[in-house]
Parts: C-alpha cells; sequence; structure tokens
C-alpha cells in the first residue's frame, strides 16, 4: 500500500488539475479547428459537408457551431424539427444570442406538422439583455444582433439607429448592409431627395469597400460605373481581384481579361471600358478560381473568349494561375442571419 506526505499529494492533486486543464484546453482548440474547417466549407456553400465538422465540434461544446448546425439543418428540411431545436438550444443557452433570435422569429421556424409554441417575446428579452450592454460598449457585433432584435419586434426606428452605429464604428458589414439592404432595398430613413439618399448609398457603400469587404467592392464597381464613374469603377475591379469572394473575383477576371471586348461578347451594358484586354492575367485568375471551387462557370467565360486566346496566352496563363489564390478559400459571404 503507497503512502503519500503531504506535500506529495498537494503535487499530484496540482498535476491531475493541470492535465484536466490542459485537455480542456486542447478539447476547445480542436473544436475551433473543427468549426473554421466546418464554417469556410459552409461559406462556399457545401452545407452537406460542412454539417460534419460542425456537429463535432458542437459535441465538445463550440456554442456557434452549434448554431450553424442548426442553420444546415433548418434549411433542409425548411423548418424546425426537434434535432434543430436541440442544436439552437444548445447555442442558445451558451449565449448565442443568434440562435435565440431564431426563437424569436414569427412564421420562419416551424413547419404544420409541429407544434412549437415558443415564447418568442421571452427569447426577444433574453436576446436584448445579453447583447443590450455589450452593444452600449462599443462592441459592433452586439450591434448588429441588437439591430436584428428591434427589427423582430418590429421597431424598426431601432433597428436602423443600431446598424448606423455599428456602421460609424466602422463594422463592413454594418456599412453595406446600411447601404444596400436598408436605404436601398427597403428606402428606410427620410430623405428629402432621392440624390441625397443615392449619396448617403455610395458613402456607405464605399467606406464598406475601403474597410475590405468584397461584395462592397462589388456592388460599388457596378454602382459607379451605372453612374459613368468609370475610372473608379475600374479602380474597384482591380481591387476585386485580390479578394476571396467568388463573385467578385469572376467579375474582375473577366473584365480583366475582355477589356473593351465585353461589351461585344458579352453585354454593351456591362462594360467598364478598360483601355485594353489583358487576356492572360484575366484568364490566369479565371483558372484559378475554377481550381479552388470546381465550378464550371469560370471556364465557360474563358470558353466565351477563346478566340481571341492563342495557345502561348493560355500556356502563361495557366502557369500564372497556379500562384494565384493559393490556399484562399473562395466563399460567398453568407449572412449568418438569413433566410
Amino acid at each position: 500500500m503507497y503512502s503519500f506526505s503531504l506535500t506529495q499529494l498537494h503535487a499530484l492533486l496540482v498535476l491531475i488539475a493541470f492535465s484536466s486543464s490542459v485537455l480542456a484546453q486542447t478539447q476547445q482548440e480542436h473544436a475551433e479547428d473543427l468549426f473554421q474547417a466546418g464554417y469556410t466549407l459552409y461559406q462556399q456553400r457545401f452545407g452537406a459537408v460542412a454539417i460534419t465538422p460542425l456537429e463535432e465540434a458542437a459535441k465538445l461544446g463550440h456554442a456557434e457551431a452549434a448554431y450553424w448546425v442548426g442553420e444546415i439543418l433548418r434549411k433542409r428540411y425548411s423548418f424546425i424539427t426537434d434535432e434543430v431545436e436541440a442544436f439552437y438550444l444548445q447555442a442558445a443557452d451558451a449565449g448565442d444570442v443568434y440562435a435565440m433570435l431564431r426563437f424569436a422569429q414569427k412564421g420562419k421556424m416551424c413547419g404544420t406538422l409541429k407544434n412549437c409554441n415558443y415564447d418568442r417575446q421571452k427569447w426577444l428579452d433574453r436576446a436584448k439583455e445579453i447583447a443590450l450592454p455589450q452593444a452600449r460598449a462599443g462592441n459592433t457585433q452586439a450591434m448588429m444582433a441588437v439591430s436584428l432584435a428591434y427589427g423582430l419586434s418590429g421597431s424598426l426606428s431601432e433597428e436602423l439607429e443600431w446598424v448606423k452605429r455599428a456602421a460609424e464604428s466602422q463594422h463592413s458589414f454594418a456599412q453595406y448592409w446600411l447601404a444596400v439592404g436598408m436605404l436601398d432595398a427597403q428606402q428606410m430613413g427620410f430623405y428629402w431627395t432621392k440624390e441625397s439618399r443615392q449619396d448617403d448609398i455610395l458613402k456607405w457603400l464605399r467606406a464598406s469597400a475601403e474597410n475590405g469587404y468584397p461584395p462592397a467592392m462589388l456592388k460599388l464597381a457596378i454602382t459607379l460605373r451605372e453612374q459613368n464613374d468609370l475610372e473608379q469603377a475600374r479602380y474597384w475591379v482591380e481591387q476585386m481581384a485580390h479578394t476571396d469572394y467568388y463573385d467578385a473575383v469572376v467579375e474582375a477576371g473577366t473584365q480583366i481579361m475582355m477589356g473593351p471586348d465585353v461589351g461585344e461578347i458579352l453585354l454593351p451594358s456591362i462594360s467598364y471600358h478598360f483601355e485594353k484586354p489583358r487576356p492572360v492575367q484575366g484568364a490566369a485568375l479565371l483558372m484559378a478560381v475554377h481550381r479552388q471551387t470546381g465550378k464550371s462557370a469560370p471556364m465557360k467565360v474563358i470558353d466565351a473568349y477563346r478566340e481571341h486566346l492563342t495557345p502561348e496566352m493560355l500556356k502563361k496563363a495557366e502557369t500564372l494561375s497556379k500562384e494565384l489564390l493559393v490556399d484562399t478559400p473562395i466563399i460567398y459571404y453568407l449572412p449568418k442571419f438569413g433566410l
């Protein structure tokens, strides 16, 4: 029979506690790695594959992973099921405000065969209770959650106000959503003239683009093109080429490759009137997107321009493409609280 001194016993207890702490930390790190892998797949629109690492992360206690599993399953079944509910509850109980807001929604959650009489007001109040103090302290993510909570409760002026606060605090998605979603699509806020509204839309789009948000770069380039500010529009097309947003990179590759020919080959209205084609650079970018995503659309664009591409150009483009978008997952910037 072994006997331990008090010193030895204390050392043993410290070792056990340390080992448990290391194990817990390792599990948390593993959960985060699984979450990041799954989230990237989700943003690539591979939800059916993304669910596996996200579920594993959720089993290890990762709250946001549980939320995304709930999202994938809800979209799969078109409404909430017992399984979906369990994942949302896991996320909500761990403090995920967006999971709480799913329970606060009307008309989005339940199918005809499921009775889910959630206390929507309770979930709404709980979400605000968590997010409001953080938002008032300057947390821009919390500001966006608070905005959504007010929107769900029908307080549209408060919804707009909190998005504005986040935008003014340099939250790039808030700036984009304020411009595209609220001021433009929903026509929120009061303006004396259409021109002053459009000025604000352009201001916030530009702010978001300058903060590096690729969907804003694409929308800004298109808006500037429509306003015939072609020099600035072309600048943002060039910037889009260096992002990870699928639509933006394909647009940039197309415009750079075809240059002024894009109007004749595709549509005159979509031309940015580049001075000349840069077939090698543009085709290389499209090839790189195809390599990274497996999507056929980029190669179809190249096919549409093939009579302008010599074998030498294509060979150079293929070589250059191997240097582009390396280790860059091409994603779609899907929102956390979408349809």
